[in-house]
């Protein structure tokens, strides 16, 4: 409601001319600084302490508005404090199965652990380690079976062949293995989130390689996505 600058009377809001004396009316328009208001997202003067089109009290803090993020605080170069929100892939930490393969097996897992034997970029499940070391335990009997028969027949043709033949087809083994094994128990680290600089301590013959393998049975952990079971 407004009131005429010459005569007094009121009028409505707007109104240019005075319907009683019809007096021209000047109309000021101060320009505020506008923010938006906290409820009904209306324009609002920014010093405005309550909204003029809901009535809500702008100190109010809607604590569900605030996000449940770790905040990071930092010095700037001016010396002011700024707040930086970490923000995590959600999505990715709660689709991270335990496990590459749905159900972990003696033949899915061993596969898996000889198809990645040169891949390090990944995790790999504690339940797909456990069942892919029992895979090459049984595949080591086989093979183990088999050079022994082709120790008989190289006996056959060739006797003084077979130390070769044996040195030779035991040692490309034993390299496969140890390489398998060696991939899988840095992926392995990775899904521990532990450094896969650990694998190192495999090199300290005895106990090294107790503690590394200690370590495979520790469970899964999220705090570092960095590896999946993708490829990278």
């Amino acid at each position: 409601m407004m009131v005429c600058q010459k005569c007094g009377h009121k009028l409505e809001e707007g109104m240019e001319y005075c319907m009683f004396c019809g007096t021209h009316q000047e109309i000021f328009e101060e320009e505020f600084e506008r923010k938006s208001c906290k409820f009904c997202k209306k324009n609002i003067p920014v010093n405005a302490n309550f909204c003029s089109y809901c009535g809500k009290d702008q100190a109010f803090i809607n604590v569900e508005t605030f996000s449940s993020e770790p905040i990071i605080q930092k010095i700037s170069e001016n010396g002011k404090i700024q707040v930086d929100e970490v923000t995590e892939d959600r999505e990715q930490i709660d689709s991270l199965p335990l496990n590459e393969n749905a159900r972990p097996g003696i033949l899915a897992s061993t596969k898996i652990l000889l198809r990645d034997m040169f891949i390090f970029q990944k995790r790999m499940g504690r339940a797909d380690f456990w069942w892919a070391i029992a895979g090459i335990f049984l595949l080591s009997m086989i093979f183990g079976m088999v050079m022994g028969e082709v120790i008989v027949l190289v006996e056959e043709f060739s006797p003084s062949s077979v130390e070769l033949v044996e040195k030779i087809g035991v040692s490309i083994w034993v390299t496969m293995v140890y390489v398998a094994i060696t991939s899988a128990q840095i992926r392995r680290l990775h899904d521990c989130s532990l450094p896969s600089v650990l694998i190192l301590l495999k090199f300290f013959f005895g106990f090294g390689d107790i503690i590394v393998f200690l370590l495979m049975v520790l469970p899964q952990s999220k705090r570092d996505m960095r590896y999946t079971f993708k490829k990278k």
